[in-house]
């Protein structure tokens, strides 16, 4: 008996594939190795499958979703460049489905958070089927947003529960942290002070960072004691602060940075004081200027977020909400996150992994 209610997820699902894969190999369309599209095709076949998930999208017509997030600036181009290209290369690669792109950035002034202005924006976009955001928002845009509530909105980069998205797409933060803890460990000559740049303590990402190297540290017990630094987009008093630090803490022993923004700011005071490769140092993210500090040593490891993994992902969730009307896979979705090695560098020059 025909099924008239399978769906090109339902095809997806059962095939093992991401639903833009299932919609190439449905379609015709180049881009997938012929295994998975043999096997998608012959999954179809079993379940019934005759709809045109693409007739159907072009009878309902363009269908626009929206990208809030930080304007592109010297210190949005490490981190949030990146997930804007996430962003546009998922809604890229399913444009057979008429779906339109609506960029909103903001100016992030003092803080990265978004500002209930920038949620604003939404309600003058017409016809508006969902939205991304960034994770981290601010008091007053948390209560705009749930008044556009049932607008579905997936969250990147952090998480806010009470702003009733459906799901938030970030990276293994907590992980990330104990991580750099082991790291810091293992590379420092003894117990001492970590000078931490612990980034901006309104963010869940980089709360969560912090608690990670902090409970690795008091599960060991490794007798450091931990000198944060949190700061928002201030970044030359974040610097004085840095440098004031290394030079006045008797027994610091290594240092980390939570943040792209920090990082490049630590690597310039580890420079500055003479302290660059003479000092245990973690950065995070693999933008250019961090990549050449760990070749010269500034930094003997980097923490890598994916953040054009985290935009593709945030976006395909959006997408399978709006055309299937399915749950997201999971409430929290963590993207693979690992730490960069010297010898390991070359395969994450791009500043993207699968």
């Amino acid at each position: 008996m025909k099924k008239q209610n399978v769906t090109i997820s339902d095809i997806a699902a059962a095939a093992g594939v991401s639903l833009s894969t299932a919609h190439l190999a449905l379609s015709g369309k180049p881009g997938i190795r012929p295994k998975t599209k043999a096997r998608v095709l012959e999954q179809a076949r079993r379940m019934d499958y005759h709809c045109n998930a693409v007739a159907s999208s072009l009878k309902r017509g363009e269908t626009r979703i929206a990208a809030v997030l930080p304007a592109r600036d010297a210190g949005s181009t490490m981190f949030y460049e990146p997930i804007w290209e996430g962003i546009r290369d998922y809604c890229e690669s399913v444009r057979d489905f008429q779906i339109h792109l609506t960029e909103l950035p903001y100016q992030s002034l003092g803080t990265v958070s978004v500002p209930s202005q920038a949620v604003e924006r939404l309600r003058s976009e017409q016809k508006l089927a969902g939205a991304v955001m960034l994770g981290a928002l601010m008091p007053e845009a948390k209560e705009v947003l749930r008044e556009l509530l049932p607008l579905p909105i997936v969250l990147v980069n952090g998480d806010a529960l009470e702003s009733g998205r459906i799901c938030c797409v970030q990276a293994e933060n907590y992980l990330l942290g104990r991580t750099m803890g082991e790291l810091l460990l293992l590379r420092m000559q003894k117990p001492g002070g970590i000078l931490v740049c612990a980034g901006d303590r309104s963010t869940s990402a980089d709360r969560e960072a912090v608690d990670g190297l902090e409970d690795y540290l008091a599960g060991v017990p490794s007798g450091c004691e931990l000198h944060k630094i949190y700061h928002q987009n201030d970044l030359e008093g974040l610097y004085q602060r840095l440098i004031d630090t290394l030079l006045h803490t008797p027994d610091l022993q290594g240092c980390c940075s939570m943040t792209a923004r920090g990082s490049l700011q630590l690597a310039k005071a580890l420079k500055a004081t003479g302290l660059a490769g003479n000092l245990c140092a973690i950065g995070s993210d693999a933008f250019p200027e961090n990549i050449r500090n760990l070749k010269n040593g500034v930094f003997q490891n980097l923490m890598f977020k994916n953040p054009y993994r985290q935009g593709w992902v945030a976006a395909e969730q959006l997408f399978k909400h709006i055309f299937s009307r399915s749950a997201p896979e999971s409430d929290v979705i963590r993207v693979k996150s690992e730490a960069i090695f010297r010898s390991s560098v070359q395969m994450y020059e791009s500043g993207r992994r699968d």
